[in-house]
């Protein structure tokens, strides 16, 4: 694989306007894949949507059979984010009130690709890109482009030794810039020598009660689009509702979409919503006894699908 690698830098240069052959990307894909998991590492980076930014502080150490990552927002509301192979929590201060919230999905910059993303190069094109330096690092820009119009695509820039992602742009179908994340610093195979910074008080609340794994399902969804599977489907309390909403995630290993289910004892108009900034669409729609919404950061045609395709069984 190392020798695999080097062979690609000598030849970026000769390549960098064509697509790589599926077996060159799948080697591209799995160093920036495996070292986002593998690497230790810490530092700060900035995420830019529009005109709104935010700043992290990140940890990153494997351990056992996975990775702990820690992800501190340095303004606004105290918000940390805190992964490992159990699983994933955010910690949410607003004041004097603590609240704990289980996330579905323990991913989180720089670790945006699956931990096996061959399959990624059956749907997206990869190019490489120009040399760059991202926090005082030199990186290789690697393009992945969607083949058809059910995903978006990202530019990722990989350290050039250890393949980590330094930054990476989510953009569309007109290669528009809609999110970007990018180290502002970094430093790579160190212990924790950032200072402690945590949500207060120190003392947290209970543990958030864990999603409950479907015991039937009363919806099923009959058309997905191309390479997209079903990867999660539970029963969750979600912040700002009542009762239990069914929580499905939809992936093709890099792009998600999330259908949420909740009873409905009235018709339920469909609704079609986009946020200004055109990243996440959304979908609603009754589907038997239930209210359906469809909406994730991906192409209108990908959550206009999956919501069409929802039936009752």
């Amino acid at each position: 694989m190392r020798a695999a690698w080097l062979l690609l830098l000598c030849a970026a240069n000769a390549q960098a306007a064509q697509p790589l052959p599926q077996a060159e990307a799948a080697v591209w894909l799995q160093k920036m894949a495996d070292a986002s998991r593998r690497v230790t590492y810490e530092g700060v980076f900035v995420v830019r949507q529009g005109d709104t930014m935010q700043t992290l502080s990140i940890s990153n150490r494997p351990s056992g059979q996975g990775n702990d990552s820690r992800l501190v927002a340095m303004d606004g509301n105290l918000r940390e984010v805190r992964c490992s192979q159990t699983g994933a929590v955010t910690v949410v201060s607003d004041g004097s009130q603590v609240k704990m919230e289980k996330r579905l999905n323990n991913r989180h910059f720089p670790d945006l690709l699956p931990a096996n993303p061959v399959a990624l190069a059956n749907w997206y094109e990869v190019r490489l890109g120009e040399a760059a330096r991202v926090a005082g690092l030199d990186c290789r820009n690697v393009e992945i482009h969607p083949k058809d119009a059910f995903r978006w695509g990202y530019i990722l820039c990989a350290e050039k030794d250890s393949g980590l992602p330094l930054k990476a742009v989510l953009v569309n179908a007109s290669n528009q810039p809609l999110m970007q994340y990018a180290f502002a610093e970094i430093k790579l195979g160190t212990a924790s020598s950032m200072p402690k910074q945590t949500t207060r008080p120190e003392v947290l609340p209970a543990m958030p009660e864990p999603a409950r794994q479907l015991e039937s399902e009363q919806v099923v969804a009959r058309n997905l689009p191309p390479g997209y599977t079903r990867i999660a489907a539970v029963k969750r309390h979600l912040p700002n509702m009542l009762g239990e909403v069914e929580h499905w995630v939809f992936s093709d290993g890099l792009t998600h979409i999330s259908l949420f289910l909740s009873p409905s004892d009235k018709p339920v108009d469909t609704v079609k919503g986009e946020s200004p900034r055109g990243m996440v669409n959304l979908m609603r729609r009754q589907v038997g006894a239930f209210q359906a919404t469809v909406l994730g950061d991906a192409p209108w045609t990908a959550v206009e699908t999956i919501a069409m395709g929802l039936e009752p069984r």
